[in-house]
């Protein structure tokens, strides 16, 4: 099982996708993602299941959570 990564800019937004995702059954991990080349301080994000991205993508959408994958 590969794990995979959406930046959701700060750790409010990362505990609500989660918290949200929890009512669809979906479990994720809320996490601080360290980016060395970022000027702004540190992201944080969601981990889960790859095979959940598109669906996972799809709802964070729908309820207007910002989040981008992580590379």
């Amino acid at each position: 099982m590969s794990k995979c990564i959406f930046t959701t800019g700060s750790i409010t937004q990362a505990i609500k996708a989660k918290q949200l995702l929890a009512t669809y059954s979906l479990p994720v991990n809320s996490i601080k993602v360290s980016s060395s080349n970022r000027l702004n301080g540190c992201m944080h994000g969601i981990e889960f299941n790859c095979e959940n991205m598109k669906n996972i993508s799809n709802i964070l959408t729908k309820h207007g959570i910002r989040h981008e994958e992580y590379r």
